[in-house]
């Protein structure tokens, strides 16, 4: 029988556990870290079949390219990024808020949440998401430079970046550009990137820098970089509107058809206006309005397309589906410029249908 010393000396010194033991308790400390970074879920198509896939892991990297994905088994793979069917992962607090107020249209309050989750975020392909949303909110706020720069902030951690669709661009009638505008267009026009120059180009066609903005494109519409290449042919389509023949207006549609869904709905307003100009009303409204229903989060661009084809039901003789478009656009905030016009010509289609 063990005396009380030694009973006592066992019950405060630990026993060496065996191996397998030690293995298994480490792997079990280790679990909750494991599974507080493996919550990114990824959603992928098969490159030869149309079998979608499950991946469970953590996102090192996602770009324009390719999205590199680190598996519960510790494993990297690197998957295409137009395989890429979904995502899901965690977002901040700060982030899932602004995600909100973007989504109600309060676009100050959403840029200072995004602005806070910039500052919580450590991923940087997630700080690129963020960066895109900040670009939304600039343009929606009416601040066309800060869109720029941020915009250009992310091709420069990602030249393959997935934002194009939020480029700021000028597509519709143009308006004079504000002091600053024109100023950081100026240096944009002659910027050491294609991005910066197709920026600088856009801004400046409807300036005294027409003509260097006009070879500018020209010389981008054959750049590498077909999203570059497709939207600087676009935007040379804004000069030929006037003008624009029946079989430019084709040649227009079938470009259209070869361009990434995401860069259409610039191409298409200018599609939809080109339609018009030859009295091809319905046609016309069916193009105009591909950007509210594809595009939603373009709201630089949505009240001019809603507005324009709501005008061209109306031309069509279609007053009943003109006034539903009308009112699509007053539900829009009543400052923008497309709501007056709509309230406007709401009341016109009234009065002739009450004649």
């Amino acid at each position: 029988m063990p005396d009380r010393k030694s009973l006592s000396r066992d019950r405060l010194t630990p026993r060496r556990m065996p191996l397998s033991g030690r293995v298994m308790a480490l792997w079990l400390m280790a679990f909750p870290c494991l599974s507080s970074w493996a919550q990114d879920v990824v959603v992928v198509r098969s490159k030869d079949t149309r079998a979608v896939a499950t991946r469970k892991g953590e996102v090192l990297d996602y770009t324009g390219e390719s999205l590199t994905l680190r598996l519960l088994s510790g494993r990297t793979q690197r998957i295409e990024s137009n395989r890429v069917l979904s995502l899901e992962t965690k977002r901040t607090e700060s982030h899932q808020l602004a995600a909100r107020l973007f989504q109600q249209g309060k676009y100050e309050a959403a840029l200072q949440n995004y602005r806070l989750a910039e500052r919580e975020e450590k991923r940087s392909w997630m700080l690129r998401e963020i960066f895109a949303k900040e670009v939304q909110c600039f343009q929606n706020k009416g601040d066309m430079v800060a869109a720029a720069q941020r915009f250009l902030l992310i091709l420069g951690s990602d030249p393959t970046a997935r934002c194009f669709d939020v480029i700021p661009l000028m597509w519709i009638v143009p308006r004079n550009l504000a002091a600053v505008e024109e100023q950081s267009a100026r240096q944009w026009l002659r910027g050491a990137t294609v991005a910066e120059r197709l920026i600088g180009a856009s801004w400046m066609i409807a300036t005294a820098q027409r003509s260097q903005a006009i070879n500018n494109l020209e010389s981008l519409a054959a750049d590498q970089d077909l999203r570059i290449g497709f939207l600087a042919e676009s935007q040379l389509w804004r000069i030929k509107l006037v003008t624009v023949s029946a079989d430019e207006v084709v040649a227009w549609r079938q470009r259209i058809q070869r361009m990434p869904e995401e860069l259409r709905a610039g191409p298409c307003f200018l599609l939809g206006k080109g339609l018009a100009r030859q009295e091809r009303f319905l046609d016309a409204s069916l193009e105009l309005l591909r950007i509210p229903i594809l595009h939603t989060h373009l709201q630089t661009l949505v009240p001019e397309a809603l507005l324009s084809a709501a005008q061209c039901l109306e031309l069509a003789g279609q007053q009943q589906e003109a006034e539903l478009v009308y009112r699509e656009v007053l539900d829009l905030p009543e400052s923008l410029p497309a709501a007056s016009a709509a309230q406007k010509r709401l009341q016109r289609v009234r009065q002739d249908r009450e004649r």
